[in-house]
């Protein structure tokens, strides 16, 4: 990775790490509510996110970077207050971190796996894949974290061409291998999403 485009990603690196920090101060001491809090958070974590999917496209690891910074301890330190937005969140409320629940991270990419294998079995019921992709659909519902939302659209288009293909969906081994590989492109994007941990 060229020097310039290296500092410029630590620069923004050490900026949203520190952000982080400050708005868990200020809304400690009562400075700031809890809407501008998450709000603020998300967009943070939305920053670390690109910035992890940046490096991953030079094939560059995140600790490999935190480890040039000497700022792994910091970074860390980060993710444990995201991971605490969860308990700071009113009870009304379902805004539920990736980093919080690895178990349902655990049960998306189950309903990934089990829905593609299904749909790769000529033998399968439509119901049995519609339902598949319900649960799915329903998994991400109880994860809404920044960056999904391109995820969850796609899911959704799949699931109305499947309605109204039910047929084809039957009788095209072609249809569902492409339905196959649309569902493992955005299981690629999910898994890149859960990759930002060191």
């Amino acid at each position: 990775m060229e020097e310039e485009k290296l500092s410029e990603i630590e620069s923004e690196l050490f900026s949203l790490v520190n952000s982080i920090t400050n708005l868990k101060n200020k809304y400690n001491d009562g400075s700031i509510n809890h809407h501008f809090f998450q709000k603020a958070i998300n967009n943070a974590m939305n920053g670390l996110l690109k910035i992890n999917q940046t490096l991953k496209e030079k094939n560059v690891s995140m600790s490999e970077i935190l480890d040039n910074m000497d700022f792994k301890r910091e970074f860390n330190d980060a993710i444990e207050i995201v991971k605490e937005i969860t308990n700071l969140t009113p009870s009304d409320e379902k805004s539920l971190s990736i980093f919080k629940l690895p178990g349902i991270a655990s049960e998306i990419t189950s309903s990934f796996i089990t829905l593609m294998d299904a749909l790769k079995l000529e033998s399968q019921s439509h119901s049995l894949i519609i339902n598949l992709l319900e649960e799915l659909k329903s998994n991400f519902k109880k994860l809404r974290f920044p960056g999904l939302d391109e995820i969850q659209s796609g899911i959704k288009e799949i699931n109305v061409e499947i309605l109204r293909n039910k047929s084809k969906l039957m009788n095209n081994n072609q249809f569902r291998e492409l339905i196959v590989d649309r569902l493992y492109k955005l299981f690629q994007k999910f898994q890149l999403k859960l990759d930002i941990e060191t």
